[in-house]
């Protein structure tokens, strides 16, 4: 009987090890081979990209430049938040969001950006302690999106 239970025993490792060698060669096939892995310095090219289109058009298409301020900002780019927020301040090309003006501009300010901090000391009288709390909450919620933007796959 105990030799039986040695050959179940041997069998069923033997299929498991089977079953292992043939879940390792799927994976293997199922992955690209040619899968580019894009690190921080090519979203910053791309992020700057976005920024200087948004430049371009801000003269005659700013609903068109803010897009691509809003672009450069999710890949983290500093000045970007910082228009981005005033154009949600000013209200002329975009809604008016004092809210939406706080997220950005907390951003900004948080990426280096001086002048984020005099338009957010500005701007917090205008806004509720329950209003500036949900727009930080927002605002870490786009850093958490910002990280992950940063090093997706790409074929």
């Amino acid at each position: 009987m105990a030799t039986d239970v040695n050959q179940w025993q041997t069998q069923l490792l033997e299929q498991v090890d089977k079953l292992i060698a043939v879940a390792r060669q799927q994976l293997v096939q199922q992955q690209p081979r040619d899968v580019k892995v894009r690190g921080p310095e090519y979203w910053q090219r791309y992020a700057k990209h976005h920024y200087v289109k948004a430049a371009e058009l801000i003269k005659h298409s700013p609903f068109d430049a803010a897009k691509h301020f809003r672009r450069a900002a999710l890949l983290g780019h500093g000045k970007a938040m910082l228009y981005l927020g005033q154009l949600f301040l000013q209200g002329e090309h975009l809604p008016a969001s004092p809210f939406h003006a706080c997220c950005w501009l907390t951003l900004a300010e948080k990426a280096g950006q001086p002048t984020a901090s005099k338009l957010l000391e500005q701007l917090t009288p205008r806004l509720t302690a329950h209003e500036i709390n949900l727009a930080r909450r927002l605002a870490a919620e786009r850093f958490e999106q910002l990280c992950d933007a940063s090093f997706t796959h790409s074929n």
